[in-house]
């Protein structure tokens, strides 16, 4: 049996001084190793101070003098003077290192001290292994390696930390300006702040950060200060951009993470919250990008401003008037070109001033994209903008009408020779445009009369594109809008299939062809709720019309009990041969002009009044027929009298002299009254908001008047009423009893059951 020697305070101690601390503080002034101590192969590796026989010499020591039986168990000596030895070598070799030195030097010293300290830290603590595990956990005293931190922290960097974070903002803001610095150096005096935090960021916060950022805004407000009076706007973005980059970077490189999104609140602060007023008015500013068309400036301006709270407010202003006043001007210019127009074709052919307005929204819907990301705060802009040029008043042919005017264009035959690609591009431009008008509802009805015309006059260029115009209104109004479009388009599908049954049906009947007097005869069966109302002028057709018709009747009422026909001859279309001048031509004309030119089998000659006797047609009608036979391009009929108007008692006969190089001669019939007219479509939005005002009430019972006009004008998508017609048509349905006045409350109602 053997018992373990007493190792005395002193003996132990002196043992510990001389074998371990000694030795360390050698190689920390020195560099000194010990040739017995191995090393590792790999030079990035840290040095070997002790063996590891050294090592576990010194660690037994300490162990031994720990766990002595009290009074030997020395583990409150050891921790005392494990602080002792560190502060006394820190006093005696540090601090005379660190005085009258400054800026790069003193960092320089310090930072070498400071990874010095550590490794004394690092090696201590392993001594004293046993100590830290037990006696400090007991005891609840400060860890060892915490300790050895503190008193670094205490004895050096307490009093030189004033001067060690004047040498880094130096530093820094040398950088800054384009000068080299040591980021390695910088890099490590700001881990040094972070270390002596223990864990936390509290020294790095207080000692460091506080004054970085108040230093950087004074940089940066002074930089901003010069910018301001000697660069333009767009240079002012490129360095302001720049320089906060730059400081991502230098967050990046040696600061740590957590400074970031400080450092850049308080770089936007200083360069472009504080002096945004003064930027936009510069005159190179936001309208200058506009009118050079700027776009990667514009795009850098919308960069930097996103990231200032409500930076993007002003500029979103300032581009709104922007392009209300370049959409001002166009109008402008169009009212002014419409005083020089004096004919109703001139003012609607012309699809220069529709095709400006399309180009004017492709600009700057391209800006939104490419420069704004498509920001919703300059699409409402752009909306706004365009609304307020869109909806003024131009004069006699509104947007709605000029609108519709330039699709009829794009659709018809006889306009342009666009690709399929180019006619689907312009249609999607012309609904985004579209979109803006108020008087949705008064296109709808133009647009609805013009579609009609290219369906029945067959002038359509393509039936594709007149479903692809109508899917697209769909997307943006809903199905309630386009309904009676779907309606025309599909009529003409089952006229087509119906005209074909009939084909059939009169090749089964026994006189065959001459049941229908010997004419070709077709029929197209129209919805009426889906057309243009169209004016019915009774007429008395002649014998071969009369037969065919009437066989048309009783095929079509054998298949149907339920419905009536009424025929619009205005659109139906004759083809007459005809030999004039000892030429054959045939004549396309209308049912009316038809049974006037049949009127002519030779060389009769009559008058106003017989014609119109014949024909059953009312006297105006008949002189608009006549002048197109007789006045205008094609003159099949000659007439006595003035060339240029039809009097009543003018003769007409064949044009024996007539002359034209085409067989086919397709002859205008006379103009229509435009089947769209405001008071219709005012009598139908008086329609729609009652509808609304009920609905709304029914589902509220009571509001206040201010309250039931807001939601109404919520509820009506396709046009948007003056709130004193709201009044009127409210005032309307008192009188009918669906509401009733408050009586306590005069501007409030309720709805009556």
């Amino acid at each position: 049996m053997s018992i373990a020697s007493i190792v005395p305070l002193e003996d132990g101690w002196e043992k510990i001084k001389n074998e371990g601390i000694k030795v360390l503080e050698e190689y920390l002034d020195s560099g000194h190793i010990r040739a017995a101590v191995p090393q590792n192969k790999d030079p990035k590796k840290p040095k070997n101070v002790f063996s590891k026989a050294n090592y576990a010499e010194l660690y037994t020591i300490v162990y031994n003098m720990c766990t002595q039986r009290t009074p030997n168990n020395w583990s409150e000596q050891l921790y005392r003077r494990y602080g002792e030895a560190m502060s006394e070598y820190v006093q005696r070799q540090v601090l005379p290192a660190l005085k009258e030195k400054s800026d790069t030097p003193l960092m320089k010293e310090l930072l070498h001290r400071w990874s010095n300290h550590k490794i004394y830290v690092k090696w201590m603590d392993r001594f004293f292994t046993y100590l830290d595990r037990y006696y400090v956990k007991l005891q609840s005293v400060e860890p060892l390696h915490n300790r050895g931190y503190l008193i670094f922290q205490s004895l050096v960097f307490d009093v030189c930390k004033r001067d060690t974070r004047n040498a880094l903002l130096r530093v820094i803001n040398q950088e800054r300006q384009g000068e080299h610095i040591d980021t390695d150096l910088v890099k490590g005096v700001i881990e040094m702040f972070i270390d002596l935090g223990l864990s936390s960021l509290n020294v790095y916060n207080t000692e460091f950060e506080e004054s970085f950022l108040p230093d950087t805004s004074e940089y940066f407000i002074r930089q901003a200060s010069g910018w301001l009076m000697e660069d333009s706007f767009p240079e002012y973005m490129r360095k302001a951009e720049a320089a906060l980059n730059a400081e991502e970077t230098r967050v990046t490189n040696y600061l740590h993470r957590s400074t970031q999104p400080k450092l850049k609140h308080v770089v936007i602060q200083a360069l472009l919250s504080r002096p945004q007023p003064q930027l936009l008015e510069k005159e190179t500013g936001v309208v200058y990008l506009l009118d050079n068309d700027k776009r990667e400036d514009l795009a850098r301006m919308h960069r930097m401003f996103s990231l200032v709270d409500n930076g993007l407010n002003p500029i979103a202003t300032i581009f709104r008037q922007y392009v209300t006043d370049r959409g001002n001007k166009i109008v402008d210019e169009r009212v002014e070109q419409q005083k020089q127009m004096t004919s109703k074709t001139e003012m609607l052919a012309d699809p220069s001033f529709i095709q400006t307005l399309l180009d004017l929204h492709d600009r700057f819907k391209g800006i939104v994209q490419e420069c704004f990301s498509q920001d919703s705060l300059f699409q409402k802009s752009l909306k706004e903008a365009f609304e307020v040029f869109i909806n003024r008043d131009i004069g006699k042919y509104s947007f709605a009408c000029l609108m519709s005017s330039f699709c009829d264009r794009i659709l018809k035959k006889s306009g342009e020779r666009l690709s399929d690609d180019q006619v689907e591009g312009l249609l999607l431009k012309m609904v985004e445009l579209f979109s803006f008008l108020s008087d949705k509802d008064l296109f709808a009805e133009i647009y609805r009369n013009q579609l009609s015309k290219r369906l029945l006059y067959e002038t359509s260029a393509s039936e594709d594109a007149e479903k692809s115009m109508i899917a697209k209104l769909k997307m943006k109004c809903g199905a309630q809008f386009t309904s009676k479009l779907e309606g025309m388009i599909n009529d003409l599908t089952l006229a087509t299939d119906l005209q074909k049954e009939f084909k059939d049906h009169c090749d089964k009947l026994d006189e065959g062809r001459s049941a229908l007097g010997g004419i070709d005869f077709g029929v197209t069966v129209l919805t009426t709720g889906f057309w243009p109302s169209y004016t019915v002028q009774d007429a008395n057709l002649n014998p071969q019309m009369q037969k065919a018709i009437q066989v048309f009747h009783n095929f079509y009422n054998g298949r149907t009990q339920h419905r009536r026909l009424q025929w619009i001859h205005s659109l139906g279309q004759a083809t007459i041969s005809a030999k004039l001048n000892n030429r054959r031509h045939d004549l396309i004309v209308n049912s009316y002009q038809a049974l006037i030119l049949l009127l002519f089998q030779g060389n009769e000659t009559h008058n106003l009044a017989f014609i119109q006797g014949a024909t059953g047609l009312d006297a105006a009608y008949t002189k608009k027929l006549l002048a197109t036979l007789a006045i205008s391009k094609y003159k099949i009929l000659n007439k006595s009298g003035d060339p240029k108007t039809i009097e009543d008692d003018a003769t007409f006969t064949p044009n024996d002299t007539f002359q034209c190089q085409h067989r086919k001669i397709k002859i205008p019939p006379p103009t229509q009254e435009e089947t769209h007219n405001k008071e219709r479509v005012e009598e139908d939005r008086s329609i729609a908001i009652e509808a609304a005002i009920v609905r709304i009430m029914k589902m509220r019972r009571q509001l206040s008047h201010q309250q039931l006009v807001t939601e109404v004008l919520t509820q009506l998508a396709f046009f948007k009423p003056n709130p004193k017609l709201i009044k009127q048509r409210i005032e309307h349905l008192i009188e009918r009893e669906y509401l009733e006045r408050d009586p306590n409350q005069a501007s409030n109602y309720r709805y009556l059951a």
